[in-house]
């Protein structure tokens, strides 16, 4: 039904009031609306009041309904603590270093003499084990014999010759003293002749006769003596020549032995350069010889080992081992510092010492350039403390336990045994030292320590 049909069929009104009826019926629906307002908004902020007010009560009646609190006493904190007892010890640590073997003698064997082997020996090979003496190889000495034959028959030659000269001087020697006794027969005579012309019973002419002969006779008698000299020099010359041809025997007669070449000592061979039918002269190299009894270990120390090992006062003499690792097995030898290395190392700024090993021979499995363990006595630290590394705090405290509480105490590092330090200071025998700091160590900390963790220093 339309509006104009709803209108249609209300009854007609008079017309005179329809006008304040429609005025009357608009202000009584405003004012209703705005009363339905009013109570909405009311009921909002009324809702959020009831809602505040509801939680203040039950808050007051928690407040007033909650048990009494009883407030207990802070307990201080206990650390359990892992601790060492001190005792005071002289330590004698071992340095643990690493090096090669190296061959405290070595040569290199050449020939002493030329021409082409002919033999040698069934151990002249790479690693060949050879005694002193024994032949390695041999040159052929047919020429050095028929030189030592030459030399000896030149030496008889001069031998001969020595003798000839000789027995010349022996007899110019006798003819000489005949001549100077025939020298003072003519002198007697002359004195005889001058007596009997004196006495006017000779001639002037037997004078000069006696005068003549003992001339001569002179004459005679400085022959001999020039010609004695003229020997004796010749002999002199000639026992020069001996010398010289029994040098040249000898040469001839050395050389023919350096025909053959033995080992000068127990050793090693390698770098072989040489086989029977090969020609070799004096420059040419034929192996290499390492003697098995003057094995060494190169080693190095730092320059802080170095110095506390001179502060000790020794360190040539000094005694080591020497501990080869192969094979599942530990083969230890005895050794003693030889020397020390002549330059140090720029790059590492160490000291390379030189060990010899005791009681090596060729039944020795050691080779040269085999890495090696070196194991020797450091310097002698008296009266020290080894403690754990982990017991020193900022470098120079201690924590003792003393009645469950930590004090502290300084302490200065005298050395290092491995993870351990060795210190002095102001600790005691059976002092229970903290083996292990922790953040919040301090002095005054109550501390539990218990029973098994206590534990000697080494």
């Amino acid at each position: 039904m339309t509006a104009e049909a709803q209108r249609e069929d209300r009854p007609a009104q008079p017309s005179g009031d329809s006008g304040a009826a429609a005025a009357l019926r608009t202000r009584k629906g405003g004012f209703f609306r705005a009363l339905g307002r009013g109570i909405l908004l009311l009921f909002k902020a009324a809702v959020p009041v009831a809602v505040l007010g509801g939680a203040f009560l039950a808050f007051q009646y928690m407040m007033a309904t909650r048990p009494e609190v009883v407030r207990k006493p802070v307990a201080e904190k206990v650390y359990f603590i892992d601790t060492v007892t001190a005792s005071k010890a002289t330590v004698v640590p071992r340095l643990v270093l690493y090096g090669n073997i190296v061959a405290g003698r070595d040569v290199e064997l050449r020939p002493l003499v030329s021409g082409r082997v002919v033999r040698v020996a069934t151990t002249f090979s790479d690693g060949g084990i050879v005694r002193k003496g024994d032949l390695l190889v041999e040159i052929d000495p047919f020429d050095y014999r028929i030189a030592v034959t030459e030399r000896k028959t030149q030496l008889s030659e001069s031998q001969a010759r020595l003798t000839e000269i000789e027995a010349d001087l022996k007899g110019e020697k006798a003819l000489i003293r005949h001549a100077r006794n025939q020298i003072e027969l003519r002198q007697r005579d002359l004195a005889r002749r001058k007596s009997l012309l004196e006495r006017g019973a000779g001639t002037a002419k037997l004078l000069d006769d006696s005068k003549l002969a003992l001339s001569s006779q002179q004459q005679k008698l400085d022959e001999r003596i020039r010609r004695a000299a003229t020997l004796e020099a010749r002999l002199v010359q000639q026992k020069a020549v001996i010398a010289r041809a029994e040098w040249a025997l000898t040469r001839a007669e050395r050389n023919l032995r350096d025909t053959r070449l033995v080992a000068p000592f127990d050793g090693f061979l390698s770098d072989i350069f040489t086989e029977i039918g090969k020609k070799v002269g004096v420059n040419d190299k034929i192996a290499r010889l390492t003697d098995a009894g003057r094995f060494e270990v190169e080693f190095q120390v730092s320059d802080a080992q170095y110095g506390r090992l001179v502060r000790e006062g020794r360190v040539i003499g000094r005694p080591a081992s020497v501990v080869w690792q192969t094979g599942g097995r530990n083969f230890a030898f005895p050794a003693t510092i030889a020397r020390v290395s002549g330059l140090v190392s720029s790059a590492s700024g160490g000291v390379n010492l030189f060990a010899r090993l005791e009681a090596t021979d060729t039944t020795t499995l050691l080779r040269p350039g085999v890495f090696v363990e070196v194991r020797m006595a450091d310097t002698t630290y008296r009266d020290v403390f080894r403690l754990p590394d982990d017991a020193l705090d900022d470098g120079r405290f201690v924590y003792i336990a003393v009645d469950e509480r930590l004090v502290r105490r300084p302490v200065t590092v005298a050395g290092r045994v491995g993870n351990d330090i060795l210190v002095r200071g102001e600790i005691a025998d059976g002092d229970r030292v903290v083996a292990r700091t922790f953040p919040e160590i301090g002095p005054g900390l109550k501390v539990n320590v218990p029973s098994a963790s206590a534990r000697k220093t080494q």
